[in-house]
Order: structure tokens, then sequence, then C-alpha cells
């Protein structure tokens, strides 16, 4: 079998999706947003690639039962129940340790972010022993070790380099302490597990290439998954709108359940800001959680339709846990009118997402109108005279 089943994909990829989204947010960090399928160092590739190379092992090894020692096909309830251990592995306790393996990686992936951001306060890293009840042996040498952020060591050696491995780095001023004596690496009891020889933070890929999915896979399993791989980012393609051409963009992919909503509100940003350009983005569906719908002038964004004004600082909170830099007050969607006064005072008490640039800007949009509010409206009474411009 050469085509990879879609069905299946579909949820595999969705898992691994979600363990992703689930290890940024056990972190504090939002899973990177605007780094789509059609990125190298998207996460979301990254699963695609995996769960199309797993599917296509699941699928091969199933067909490999289908005939008997003779070359006849079985009745389908033998070969039901020959396959039922490929399906209870591939869909059971090897996803659920692929899973929480993801999981673990995919913080460690956000906490390596953190420590870059950091590190010319807290320049060094300490290995910290693993959480586990029982912990393996084979990382014990490495607790304690303290190196520098960017050192080497760290490329050959980490927490997460073996399945199910719940050690975890921490980030330090203390010195940089001598190297323990590492085990020979030419053995593979020594060295990284298969499949987890990669830094994910570095390649945005939770699994790597010498896995057995991908190092052992079938015949002609590399060009079936390319050609699929290839398929889904053809779904990520954007066209551009008849009125405003490369101004906006909507994705193929788009959510077409609020299609028409945030083309609606998309064209009032762009008739409000002439030099604004506007992406919508594909839809996507990680941990329960949408993904951003635009991306406004290179910044990701999301459209929040309050009912009233005491939603602001719901739709402030969940465009940040989203990962947004700008979000976009949507008042025509749900809103019968605006009350400049309210609306400034609630949008004040977000000052601080303003100043410590987690939000770069607010949109407002009323009445086929739009304002835009950033930290330089810092006070209460500048807010209300950028929200007068939308009154009739």
């Amino acid at each position: 079998m050469t085509e990879i089943e879609e069905n299946l994909f579909d949820e595999f990829w969705k898992i691994y999706n979600r363990a992703a989204a689930e290890g940024f947010e056990q972190s504090g960090v939002p899973l990177p947003a605007g780094e789509g399928l059609g990125s190298e160092a998207s996460f979301f590739r990254g699963n695609a690639v995996f769960a199309a190379f797993k599917v296509h092992r699941m699928q091969n090894d199933m067909a490999a039962l289908l005939l008997d020692e003779n070359g006849d096909l079985k009745p389908f309830e033998q070969w039901l129940k020959d396959v039922s251990p490929i399906a209870s592995h591939q869909c059971r306790s090897w996803l659920r340790t692929e899973y929480d393996t993801a999981v673990l990686r995919a913080r460690q992936a956000a906490d390596w972010q953190q420590f870059r951001r950091e590190k010319d306060i807290l320049p060094n890293l300490r290995w910290m022993p693993s959480t586990s009840i029982h912990p393996g042996a084979d990382h014990k040498v490495f607790w304690g070790v303290v190196r520098p952020v960017d050192d080497p060591f760290w490329d050959a050696h980490r927490p997460g380099d073996r399945w199910n491995c719940k050690c975890f780095l921490s980030s330090t001023d203390d010195p940089a302490t001598e190297l323990p004596d590492i085990p020979d690496e030419s053995l593979a009891e020594n060295g990284p597990h298969a499949g987890l020889d990669n830094n994910p933070c570095k390649d945005g890929r939770l699994f790597s290439d010498t896995h057995p999915y991908i190092a052992g896979a079938y015949k002609g399993a590399k060009k079936a998954v390319e050609r699929f791989v290839k398929q889904l980012e053809e779904k990520d393609k954007y066209e551009p709108d008849r009125k405003f051409g490369e101004r906006l963009q909507i994705s193929t992919a788009a959510d077409k359940t609020e299609l028409k909503e945030n083309i609606r509100a998309a064209k009032v940003l762009l008739s409000s800001f002439t030099d604004m350009t506007v992406k919508i983005r594909p839809h996507i569906l990680v941990h329960g959680r949408k993904n951003p719908e635009y991306e406004i002038d290179g910044f990701i964004a999301d459209r929040k339709g309050i009912e009233s004004e005491k939603g602001i600082a719901s739709a402030f909170k969940k465009a940040i846990g989203q990962g947004c830099e700008i979000v976009v007050i949507d008042i025509d969607a749900k809103m019968q009118r605006l009350n400049v006064r309210r609306l400034a005072g609630h949008i004040y008490w977000r000052k601080r997402d303003f100043e410590n640039g987690t939000i770069k800007a607010c949109y407002v949009i009323s009445a086929g109108k739009s304002v835009k509010i950033d930290k330089a409206a810092d006070t209460k009474e500048k807010i209300m005279k950028i929200l007068e411009k939308l009154k009739p």
C-alpha cells in the first residue's frame, strides 16, 4: 500500500499536535503561532511527517497479513484477529508512550526558548534529576551538570532523549561544572533512543528521522509521505481577495464557519488603514483551542466578538493564550451599540499588556470603521479620544 490513509492520519496528527500544545502550555508558553504547515521548523509539519510515516507502517504491517501461507486471501474475521495486536500497539500502548514523550519534549522546547531569552541574566543550565519513581540509570551521570545555554554539550546530551525521560533543565547563574566521564556513545545503550536524538527547540520536530517508523520504513514510504505532505501544503495556499488584492489573502484552509465574518472584519480594517495587510490563516484545532484567525502586518492576531464591554478582559487573555500580539475587538459582531466611556475603561485596564509588549495593538471595529489603540494611548482619556472616531 503506497497511499497514506487520510482519516487515520488525521487522528494521529491531531493527537501529536495536542501533545505539542499541552507541552507548551505546561511551560506557560503558547505554542508558537505563525509557523504554518509550510515552514520547515514547524511543529505541525514535523508532526504531520511523523504521523504519515506511522500510518504507512501500520497499514502495510496490516496488509502483509491479508494472505495465508498458501497465498490465499484470509477470511475477514481471521485477518481482523491477526492484526489486532498491531492495532493495539499502534493505537494504544505505543501511541500513549509517543504522546507522553511528545508532551515532555514540547515542554522542554518551550523551556529552551525561555532559557535563550534569559541567558543574559541566567547564563547556565543545570541538569535536574528525574522526577520518576524509578529513574533510569543512563542519565544519572549527568544529574547536577551545569553548562552554558549555548554549550555544544546540549546538542549531544539533554533530557528528553530517552522514551518517557522525566529529567529536566533549570536555568541558573551558578558557575559551570566540569563534564563527567561520559559513557561510550558508540554503544547503543549509552546514546539517545532512536527518534529522540534531535533538539525540538532547534528544528521544530518532536521526533527525528532515526525513529523506526522513518529509518526502517517500507520501500516507497518516503515518496508516499512527501507526496501526502505536499498535498497538505497545497491545502494551505492563500488566494488574494478580488477587491483588495494582495493586501487581503485568504487561506484555502480557513475556517469556513467564520470565514464570512472574518472577511467582513478584515475589509473594515483594510479600508480604515490603507497601508495594512491581512492574512486569514488556515484553521487548525489543537488541544481544544482554535488557532488565531488573522495575520496583520506580519503579527499574529485574532478577532474577538464581545457581548459587552466586560468581555475585553477575557478577549485579551484568550488572544494572549493563543500567542497573539494583536487583538481585534469586533463590536459589530455581537454588541448593539458602542459605549465609548465603558469600553475605554476596560481597555485601559489592560494597560500592562501594552506596556510589557505582550499586545502590540488592539483594533476596535464598530459601525464599519476601525481604530487602533497601542501603548501610546496610556490614559483612559486618550483611549476615549481614539474611540470617539468610531461614532457615526
